[in-house]
């Protein structure tokens, strides 16, 4: 029987989504747990964020989304005036576009919203099905404009091209079919875009997520034509975090690359930590740099870069071997589980000691949100049964927003 979706009794709940949307979130990791200063905006009104979190029983997940006046406040979520959706639902956003998205957690379907005089209301759908499309993956929307947007499709290895306006699709892109390999779960990088480009990595795990194959595919769109092209490199894998700077574009390996590295130590399960560029006018990878953070941190530790704030720090996932679980056979949810923290480096000197952020450790969390001159990242209970936003900008970590399970996405609708 199909569930149904449950409101609280707040003017919030009574209708149904939306939002002028937003800055872009970084998310807990692209779906990966599976065991806030108000005031004027210039325009009349206060700063509106939407937090998507969620709670997991027994593999089953709920998802809530929050409509936050403050991120900088310190408060307790009070799920009674979510939406409340079951499944895997996803939270697609982009700034300037005057509006998000949410993809159900039980179709292939995106609904697009609205925030209007205070309520959450749902306006038009677009269904991927007849793509092939089974599930709606995470973080797997470009928003090219206001009336196209990209949807990387892993299953399928192909591209659609929406026109989230009129909320149709336009036409496909098929990736290489090689790109699918059998026995593999494909994974696609975050996108990462500049004036008339989008990129995106592919790389392969194992289908019990404790390995990753070496090396990873770059695929590029002219956004103006949508002609494709991608370029193979061997010199990471596991590329899942990306982030630009100025022209320039990073991509980071991954949670699950360190786990193959920490508990298999073989070069066909894992790596050190490994980033790659591609540097202004490039449209590859820069074959003249590979970056790494494995000599700010002593042999106790496996870390990799989540993002770089705008004053040049490098923040850190950090797993603390003599904590987190390393022995043979330890699965995904068991290294996820315990030992993590926070921990900063200078972007520009990763042979610089990393410092850790103040804080027990607890779960993987790789939330990170810039808003205005405040940094927040998510530091998560072990178990993931709350999870806090913390404020990093001002030195000592402050607790702003705080809530049971863990959080997703986080984007600035108004």
């Amino acid at each position: 029987m199909r569930r149904g979706v449950r409101f609280g009794m707040s003017s919030i709940a009574r209708g149904l989504v939306a939002a002028s949307a937003a800055l872009v979130l970084a998310s807990c990791g692209d779906d990966e747990p599976t065991p806030p200063g108000g005031g004027p905006d210039g325009n009349g009104e206060g700063e509106l964020f939407m937090v998507h979190s969620a709670v997991e029983t027994n593999g089953s997940r709920m998802n809530y989304f929050t409509l936050v006046d403050s991120l900088g406040e310190a408060r307790t979520l009070d799920y009674a005036k979510s939406l409340e959706l079951p499944g895997r639902p996803r939270l697609y956003a982009a700034q300037g576009v005057g509006f998000f998205a949410i993809g159900s957690g039980e179709s292939p379907t995106i609904t697009r919203y609205e925030v209007k005089d205070g309520a959450l209301v749902a306006g038009a759908s677009v269904s991927f099905q007849a793509q092939g499309v089974r599930s709606l993956g995470a973080q797997a929307v470009l928003f090219v404009s206001a009336t196209k947007a990209y949807y990387k499709d892993t299953a399928q290895a192909q591209i659609i091209v929406w026109n989230p306006q009129e909320m149709v699709i336009e036409k496909t892109l098929p990736l290489p079919a090689e790109l699918v390999k059998q026995g593999y779960v494909t994974g696609m990088s975050q996108w990462a875009s500049r004036d008339g480009e989008a990129f995106f990595s592919v790389g392969w795990s194992s289908t019990t997520y404790d390995a990753v194959l070496p090396g990873t595919v770059l695929v590029r769109i002219d956004t103006a034509t949508d002609a494709l092209t991608w370029t193979q490199d061997d010199r990471c894998r596991d590329l899942t975090k990306t982030l630009r700077q100025g022209d320039t574009l990073y991509f980071f390996s991954g949670v699950i690359n360190g786990l193959g590295y920490a508990v298999k130590g073989t070069h066909e399960a894992g790596q050190q930590d490994c980033f790659l560029r591609i540097s202004s006018g490039k449209k590859a990878f820069d074959s003249d740099f590979v970056g790494t953070v494995s000599k700010a941190l002593d042999d106790k530790h496996v870390g990799f870069v989540i993002t770089v704030s705008e004053d040049g720090t490098a923040w850190l996932q950090v797993a603390d071997k003599t904590i987190t679980p390393t022995a043979p056979g330890t699965t995904y949810s068991e290294w996820y589980s315990k030992g993590w923290s926070w921990w900063k480096v200078p972007f520009a000197s990763l042979t610089t000691a990393a410092t850790r952020v103040q804080g027990d450790p607890g779960a993987y969390s790789s939330f990170t949100l810039t808003s205005g001159s405040n940094f927040f990242v998510s530091q998560s209970s072990s178990d993931y049964s709350t999870s806090t936003l913390m404020d990093l900008s001002t030195g000592a970590p402050k607790p702003t927003v705080s809530f049971p399970g863990f959080v997703l996405d986080v984007s600035r609708i108004r």
